[in-house]
This record gives C-alpha cells, sequence and structure tokens, in this order.
C-alpha cells in the first residue's frame, strides 16, 4: 500500500511538470494592446525560439501550456533614468486545466546606459534567466 501510495504521488507531480519539458509547445497570451507591451510579447518570443527549449505555438488549443504576461510601462524622468519608457513585466505558466503552475516576481528596468537604454528588452532577458 505505502508503495502504490507513493507511485500514484510521484505520477501526480510528474504530470504538472511533464508540460514543461524540452519541446513542449508554449502560448504568449498578451491581454494588453499597448504597443509597448506588444513589443514585449514579440522580443519574449524571439528569446523563447533562440533558446530552443520550448515551441512557440501559434494557438492556445495547440499549446500545452501557456505564459500569461502583465506588463505595464511608465515615462519620464527618474532617479535611474533620464526618460524614455520603463517596463514592468509579470509572467505566469498556466497549464491546459488553467492552473497557475509558476509565477513570476514583478521585474523592473528603465532606460539607462547599462541596458544599452533598451528596457523593454532588459525587462525580457531578467525573465529569461528564471524561466
Amino acid at each position: 500500500m505505502k508503495y502504490l501510495f507513493t507511485f500514484l504521488l510521484l505520477t501526480v507531480f510528474f504530470s504538472e511538470i511533464n508540460a514543461q519539458e524540452k519541446g513542449s509547445k508554449i502560448y504568449i497570451e498578451n491581454p494588453s494592446k499597448n504597443d509597448n507591451a506588444i513589443k514585449i510579447a514579440e522580443e519574449l518570443k524571439a528569446k523563447i525560439v533562440e533558446w530552443a527549449y520550448w515551441n512557440v505555438a501559434n494557438t492556445e488549443a495547440e499549446a500545452d501550456f501557456k505564459i500569461n504576461l502583465t506588463s505595464s510601462t511608465s515615462k519620464g524622468i527618474t532617479l535611474t533614468s533620464w526618460g524614455g519608457t520603463s517596463y514592468q513585466l509579470v509572467a505566469k505558466i498556466i497549464d491546459k486545466k488553467g492552473n497557475t503552475t509558476w509565477e513570476s516576481n514583478t521585474y523592473k528596468s528603465s532606460p539607462n546606459g547599462t541596458n544599452g537604454f533598451n528596457s523593454g528588452t532588459a525587462v525580457v532577458k531578467k525573465l529569461m534567466r528564471d524561466l
């Protein structure tokens, strides 16, 4: 009985991880219609294709799981930025059942010399480090 319980527990555990294996199909969901948010989603898609761990699906139906992006932007001069657009990004990995299997921290980036004044790319790079 003990072995049966252990087997069932491991089966459930590995079925949740299975969707995020190498070669799985991922759909990038970006509910925002803001131009800056669309640029972040396109940048993330390019980085995932370059990474070649997952395959990017064109529709949610053909994907094994999806990444839901929540982003916000602000403009202006701050202590760490000399103007331009600053970004915040949060990503969630959601399985086919609608369960959130992973949620990122909030990544922030402002345009400055260390990121080539491209804070959109910088915030996506921060996310990719955690994926």
